[in-house]
């Protein structure tokens, strides 16, 4: 059998050092969060015992160390003369972390020996599609990604980044390109996660594309996961709200006129330059989180749409939608987080709102709504319901040019509605009615 990779005297080094040197401990606690970074047993065990001392605010040395070892603790391997051999093998003072990176480099070794074993097992099973293995092997290499130290920042670090975001608070903020829209809170946040939700043919779509054109003119790199629609028939959306001439059921049914060949190669023009390959990548072909999470890490977007959660796939709770609904949304948080962009996500609304709206009752969606609520709403920082009173069966709505979009959960600032105008055959929203330059359409409108 093979011997997986380890350095026991690396791992005695940093102990000793913890030890003896008082300041070592808060520069190399964050390689040591998961369980088996430490090959020994014995090791993990000091480890833990230095973190009890640490949190009881106990004085640490040699001596305390060793008088709070047990019989017990002696029976697992963690003796005093252990913790004396560790000590009298100390690494100089500013030594510690230098090592600890090592320990750590052998940890993320053994886990892709590990991992490899189980791509290999996988493959020779031979019991799935080649596509669906290599997606597996994708997502099981992609957790190892995802394994890093936890950074640790003192309060004098916090406040320096607070001041900095302060002092440039544009930095931190993405305008929506509405105004309408930035009043609820100044504009999409780095780092967060939006939710736009709402019933199908309630606008969630084209509401996201026109983010991600007014993004793309504040000069921002974007990326779209579009999951329930082809790329084809995205690009038909966004050629429609580039062009302003365009209509889109003519160009979804390929039916054009010779000035709307002329309009739509225009169109295609303006397109190029605008999404072109270094400030924009649409997807419609990665249905796992770990491919797309991937993805976002080479091309490093200010914003990320998804279009939508509920068709994404990811390893694990296979049983329980609800649990990989949370699992999703929080990796997607912690994405946002590391990648400091924006991310909106737009969610699938549950039945309850059709069945109130059929029965004659008037019935905008709220959180409950949330298909998988409880973790969307736990975690997203902004949550946005489009609602569209046209397609209400027996309500006398506000008309087809207008959509509302209800800010139901704003964390950093007012929740609230607005109502908003928008050209169907255009694709495109407007602040107000009055933005409107073309007149209403008779025919339904397409999302």
């Amino acid at each position: 059998m093979e011997t997986l990779p380890y350095d026991i005297e690396t791992e005695d080094v940093v102990l000793g050092s913890v030890i003896a040197h008082k300041h070592e401990y808060d520069k190399v606690s964050k390689y040591f969060t998961k369980d088996d970074v430490f090959y020994q047993k014995k090791a993990k065990l000091l480890w833990d015992r230095v973190v009890a001392m640490k949190r009881e605010g106990q004085h640490i040395d040699t001596v305390t160390v060793c008088s709070s070892i047990t019989k017990k603790d002696s029976s697992k391997g963690l003796t005093q003369y252990y913790v004396t051999k560790c000590t009298s093998n100390v690494g100089a003072n500013g030594t510690a972390e230098f090592y600890a990176t090592q320990i750590y480099e052998k940890y993320l070794l053994r886990k892709v020996v590990v991992q490899s074993e189980k791509v290999k097992e996988k493959a020779l099973s031979n019991e799935k599609d080649v596509y669906d293995s290599i997606t597996e092997a994708h997502s099981l290499f992609g957790e190892l990604l995802d394994i890093r130290p936890t950074n640790v920042q003192d309060i004098e670090d916090v406040i320096s980044d607070t001041l900095e975001s302060i002092k440039n608070k544009t930095s931190k903020l993405v305008s929506t390109g509405y105004s309408g829209l930035d009043k609820f809170s100044g504009g999409l946040t780095r780092g967060e996660v939006t939710i736009i939700g709402g019933r199908p043919g309630h606008g969630k779509t084209t509401v996201m594309v026109n983010l991600l054109s007014k993004a793309l003119e504040e000069g921002n790199r974007a990326m779209f996961f579009s999951r329930e629609l082809p790329n084809s028939e995205l690009l038909k959306k966004i050629l429609c709200l580039e062009s302003g001439k365009l209509s889109y059921s003519m160009v979804r049914q390929n039916v054009f006129t010779d000035e709307a060949l002329e309009n739509m190669n225009e169109a295609i023009e303006i397109v190029r330059e605008k999404y072109s390959k270094d400030k924009f990548l649409m997807f419609d072909n990665i249905k796992d989180f770990s491919l797309a999470s991937s993805e976002i890490k080479k091309f490093k977007p200010d914003i990320i749409f998804d279009d939508y959660i509920q068709l994404i796939t990811c390893e694990g709770y296979a049983d329980t939608r609800r649990l990989q609904i949370e699992k999703l949304v929080n990796d997607y948080k912690w994405l946002a987080k590391e990648t400091k962009a924006v991310v909106v996500l737009a969610s699938q609304l549950n039945r309850y709102i059709e069945r109130a709206n059929n029965r004659g009752k008037s019935y905008e969606p709220q959180l409950s709504d949330l298909a998988e609520s409880g973790a969307i709403e736990q975690v997203a920082e902004n949550v946005f319901f489009t609602y569209y009173d046209y397609k209400v069966k027996g309500e006398k709505g506000k008309g087809k040019n207008v959509i509302t979009l209800i800010a139901s959960k704003i964390r950093y600032g007012d929740s609230g509605s607005i109502d908003m105008g928008y050209d169907g055959n255009q694709c495109k929203l407007f602040n107000t009615m009055e933005e409107i330059i073309n007149d209403p359409v008779d025919e339904e409108i397409p999302f």
